[in-house]
């Protein structure tokens, strides 16, 4: 048997579930991102060595580069947590995202490596998503499709505007309401040729020769300290004679207080040492604004009872207008603004490092990049908790 179990990754963004899989034993032989700051996070927290990373975008691997870059070795494992704004539900669903179709791609390193285990995390919302074929027909659509949908965008960046300054936006409400009219009819026309997009990977891997399961797991229920949700597919090549079984729940009932209880503020986390430990220097109306929100509540929930020269929309992001509770798990770390939600008790948003711990991250663990980049490498990050407790089933059927 080998020393190590291999571990090839694709949209490894900051390495929470790479982490995951090293603490269980795995041996990195590869990693893939587009974006340089999240492959830079993981060579300077010695994560990767300067030799196996790949920086494009999946579409552009090729067999003859991946297979080079690995050495030809044997892979037990490729994870990919797939890059998943077309299926969000946290802001607009776009069927003709071109994002949508990266699953393809990572299916086709699958028939390249010829892993023993293929795993895809994603949001949940996958298991809904609907696409389309690819033909003449559906082309002239994709493209008046996403135009509409576009000039949308524009639209409702100019309805905000207005709305923040009381003025009246009723014919722009009426135009945006008038394409999305168009947006529908465009994909009725189309319906003949729309199809499950997990019904599609599940084909796919069966004609590669693996048998697919699939389950919604919550970091929380793995000791992670977030309850975000997320579908893990696991395909296991067809000569493995074991059943593979999703790890078992351990119900921990970790909360935010246990993750902030971990973080040193008085020693190597002190803000002052710490760049990831600095709090957001918030303007005074947006700190009065977090003052007059409850632990726990949302600013919708308060907006009526606020002072009119602190009222927003509800519409704003909820990244920073959530304040946690502290008694309960994270919800979904989703950075709003470059920021993530308000602290339970003080009256500024989570720092990168607090959003970090909640995820699973060490405690010294650097990341960088501007500090939008940051906040998102955390926010796209699989809890490293619940990649463990993932390698670690996995592990079961591989030795």
């Amino acid at each position: 048997m080998k020393d190590k179990l291999t571990i090839v990754e694709t949209f490894v963004g900051a390495g929470g579930a790479h982490l995951g899989f090293k603490k269980a034993g795995f041996q990195s032989l590869l990693v893939n991102d587009i974006d340089k700051d999240m492959i830079e996070t993981l060579i300077q927290n010695n994560i990767i060595n300067k030799n196996n990373y790949l920086i494009c975008p999946i579409e552009e691997i090729s067999e003859q580069m991946i297979k080079k870059k690995i050495n030809n070795k044997e892979v037990d494992v490729l994870f990919g947590g797939i890059a998943c704004k077309g299926f969000s539900l946290a802001g607009v669903r776009n069927p003709f995202d071109s994002r949508n179709y990266l699953y393809k791609h990572q299916l086709r390193l699958v028939e390249i490596l010829k892993p023993k285990i293929s795993i895809i995390e994603n949001v949940t919302a996958i298991k809904n998503m609907t696409l389309y074929k690819k033909c003449n027909e559906t082309e002239k659509t994709f493209q008046e499709y996403t135009e509409l949908n576009d000039i949308n965008k524009n639209l409702n960046g100019e309805k905000s505007s207005k709305r923040k300054n009381n003025e009246d936006y009723t014919e722009l409400n009426n135009k945006i309401l008038e394409n999305k009219k168009k947006m529908e009819t465009l994909l009725n026309n189309i319906d003949k040729y729309k199809y499950s997009i997990l019904d599609d990977i599940k084909t796919i891997y069966d004609k590669l020769g693996y048998i697919f399961y699939e389950k919604v797991l919550q970091a929380d229920k793995y000791g992670g300290y977030t309850n975000r949700k997320r579908i893990i597919m696991v395909a296991v090549k067809n000569d493995i004679n074991k059943k593979y079984e999703f790890p078992e729940e351990i119900n921990t009932n970790n909360t935010l207080n246990d993750a902030l209880n971990l973080i040193d503020y008085n020693g190597k986390n002190n803000p002052l040492i710490d760049e990831d430990n600095k709090p957001m220097k918030h303007n005074e109306k947006t700190i009065e604004r977090f003052k007059l929100i409850p632990e726990g509540e949302n600013i919708a929930n308060v907006i009526d009872d606020l002072p009119e020269e602190l009222k927003i929309s509800k519409f704003y992001s909820r990244g920073n207008t959530q304040r946690l509770d502290r008694n309960k798990p994270v919800p979904t770390l989703v950075p709003g603004h470059s920021n993530f939600p308000i602290h339970p008790w003080e009256h500024r948003s989570i720092t990168v490092r607090e959003a970090a711990t909640i995820t699973g991250f060490p405690l010294d663990y650097k990341f960088y990049g501007s500090h939008t980049s940051r906040c998102m490498q955390i926010g796209n990050a699989v809890p490293i908790q619940l990649a463990y407790h993932i390698a670690l089933s996995v592990k079961k059927i591989l030795e």
